[in-house]
């Protein structure tokens, strides 16, 4: 019974042991930046855009556009509470590619107004 027991509590012991071993080298690059990249990329892949929203597409989506062209973004209400945002106002996007049927838009997980 004590050697079973043992041979448990070792073996628990060597299962439960963190692994130290992490790649540290080049990969795939942690994000996009610009719209024209965030078109060609893959679905749910991290973007971070600055630029300004320059139309409203109805419901929760926008026309945003920085020096390398347009994509639509999506963007929940509650994002834009107490936020007023024209044309003019550059803003900083942060989200993921989102790769629907209809094509490619970005979904916006947190937004904030630049200052220049």
């Amino acid at each position: 019974m004590s050697k079973k027991l043992t041979g448990l509590i070792i073996l628990s012991a060597v299962l439960t042991m963190p692994a130290m071993a992490a790649y540290n080298g080049p990969g795939v690059a942690s994000h996009v930046n610009t719209a024209a990249d965030a078109a060609n990329a893959k679905d749910d892949t991290p973007v971070e855009l600055t630029g300004y929203l320059v139309q409203s597409l109805g419901d929760e989506n926008y026309l945003f556009r920085d020096e390398s062209g347009d994509i639509k973004v999506e963007i929940d209400n509650r994002l834009m509470r107490d936020i007023e945002i024209t044309g003019e106002s550059k803003v900083k996007l942060v989200g993921q590619v989102d790769d629907e049927w209809q094509g490619i838009e970005i979904e916006i997980d947190s937004l904030r107004l630049v200052s220049e």
